[in-house]
């Protein structure tokens, strides 16, 4: 216990990840022996000692604690155990943790458990349940502290809910109601939370209307998602052409980020509207239907703090007209708020100019292009790629390439790779991945120093270049490794055995996605892939001598 106080260790002599793999080692050694824990809790119970075994450690080694015996028993193929053993469980559910997930499963003498112990709850979440009232009364002890409530995966939310928690959440700030049943009766009694700053709506069956009633009697929000936001606003601030303008001015919303589809019978009107009324926004996402006018998307230019912009084309990109969205809707965003811009995102959009992007971006630090087509002579590659960065303060790429076309050339993508800043690298599906392209950029020891997440989606490389990148970068940095596609099965093995097998603090994530049809929509989402059982990668753990494949500490 003393170890983790770090009073009598060493650590100013140890590589920092050396520092960060001992405290998790020690943390696992405490989980691993909880049952010993529970004999020390049922001592003290024994002599009428209130505190429990954790109760001198840091606020943050508490819930660290918790984290890490919830992670460890909740893994691919492990369903949860946690929620087996549930008395060793509120062995880690101490005064002072700040962050708590109940679920259909948590056991009545757990939730008394967490209403009599937790003093400091202020980020809860509530997951797979049908019915909520049971469990908000049953934790109404810890609500008056909780400042984030969400509910997660189809909880029924509904009138009587929300009035519950308007009346026992007083600091509330952010209300997750993703995927609920919920409706637009029972989002107006929202109406008397005025700390409420985030609401979610998505998935919901709140329509524009019921956006409309949240809208106006909560205008103090910054975040509201909700596909239908923007056609609210419009609705509610542009209901005749003549009047819209003069009643936009008397209005000023706080909202922060807007998402919206924008479809072929939208025009620039209602972007203007948004522009008018939210003077604030930030951020901006759009999926944009290729058939609407290409100046529609050109009154966000108007938005004085935008900074990040994150546009997706969908549909035939066929069009008549020979103006395109980048040259009519993007370029005159980037003149005018290019300078400010810190985030961007193009997906699917026709003829994108990449120098256009670096003269009137030079500030980004998240860049994301996807699958769209691009002007040939846009590639400006000085002969020193060494000594100059194409965006300097590059720290997040995203990259897929158009994959029927070849005008994105692999040497400028060479070159954004050589940026040895990412913290974040993301490649999808493209003809220009190859493995020697792969391992110029990760073979080297000294590339991504600093790389913390590194997301393969389709890419279809061998598991040595995957292996190869984790012995290069998975003691420095790295944090997170997600593998994505047809290849997943043989790529995600082995670096699972390599990470156990070094003992990598590393989170990995294997996926493929799957779809569901949702509001006449088909809608992507990942499933998870339980491979952590599978005969292939037990085989090549076995395989694996530990003792000899393992660092000291």
């Amino acid at each position: 216990m003393e170890a983790l106080k770090g009073s009598y260790i060493p650590y100013q002599s140890m590589p920092v990840h050396k520092v960060k793999l001992l405290y998790h080692l020690c943390l696992e050694n405490i989980i691993l022996n909880a049952d010993f824990w529970l004999q020390v809790k049922k001592v003290q119970e024994k002599d009428r000692n209130t505190s429990g075994p954790f109760d001198d450690l840091p606020a943050s080694i508490e819930q660290d604690l918790l984290d890490a015996y919830e992670r460890l028993d909740s893994g691919p193929g492990r369903k949860n155990m946690w929620l087996e053993r549930q008395d060793r469980w509120r062995l880690f559910v101490t005064q002072r943790v700040n962050r708590l997930s109940v679920t259909d499963r948590t056991e009545k003498c757990s939730l008394a458990h967490i209403a009599a112990t937790c003093k400091n709850v202020k980020y809860l979440e509530v997951k797979n349940v049908h019915d909520v009232i049971p469990y908000l009364k049953a934790l109404a002890p810890c609500l008056s502290t909780v400042v984030s409530l969400n509910f997660e995966t189809m909880a029924h939310v509904n009138s009587a809910v929300l009035k519950y928690i308007r009346s026992h959440c007083p600091n509330l700030r952010v209300l997750g109601l993703r995927s609920c049943f919920l409706n637009d009766k029972a989002v107006g009694h929202l109406k008397h939370i005025n700390s409420l700053t985030e609401l979610d709506l998505r998935d919901t069956e709140v329509t524009a209307a019921g956006v409309c009633r949240v809208l106006k009697h909560n205008p103090q929000l910054c975040s509201l998602q909700h596909p239908d936001v923007v056609r609210a606003l419009y609705k509610m601030h542009a209901t005749t052409a003549k009047t819209w303008l003069v009643r936009a001015v008397a209005v000023s919303y706080r909202l922060h980020d807007v998402e919206l589809e924008l479809s072929r019978k939208d025009g620039p009107e209602m972007l203007a509207v948004v522009a008018e009324v939210c003077p604030a926004v930030e951020r901006v996402r759009v999926e944009f239907d290729v058939r609407a006018s290409p100046q529609s998307l050109a009154p966000l230019a108007r938005l004085q703090r935008l900074a990040e912009l994150d546009i997706q084309c969908v549909g035939d990109d066929r069009q008549s007209e020979p103006m395109t969205l980048f040259r009519g809707s993007i370029v005159p965003i980037l003149e005018a708020r290019g300078q400010c811009l810190l985030t961007m995102s193009l997906e699917g959009v026709a003829d994108v100019d990449m120098r256009l992007i670096e003269v009137y971006c030079p500030r980004l630090v998240s860049l994301g292009l996807y699958y769209n087509s691009y002007i040939q002579d846009s590639f400006h590659i000085p002969k020193d790629i060494s000594s100059v960065k194409p965006f300097p303060a590059l720290r997040r790429l995203l990259f897929g390439s158009n994959s029927g076309n070849n005008d994105f050339p692999s040497a400028y993508l060479e070159w954004l790779l050589a940026n040895k800043d990412l913290e974040e690298l993301c490649l999808s599906g493209s003809p220009l991945f190859t493995n020697e392209l792969f391992s110029g950029a990760f073979a080297n020891s000294c590339a991504f120093p600093h790389l913390r997440r590194l997301e393969l989606d389709y890419c279809n490389i061998s598991q040595e270049v995957i292996t190869d990148f984790l012995c290069h970068c998975g003691r420095k940095s790295l944090k997170e490794l997600s593998i994505c596609g047809p290849f997943v099965h043989e790529q995600a093995t082995p670096a699972l055995c390599y990470i156990i097998c070094k003992r990598l603090d590393v989170q990995l994530e294997a996926y493929f996605y799957s779809f569901v049809k949702m509001k006449k929509r088909m809608v992507r989402y990942k499933q998870d892939l339980n491979f952590i059982n599978s005969k292939a990668c037990l085989r090549s753990f076995e395989d694996c001598d530990v003792h000899k494949t393992s660092e000291p500490i």
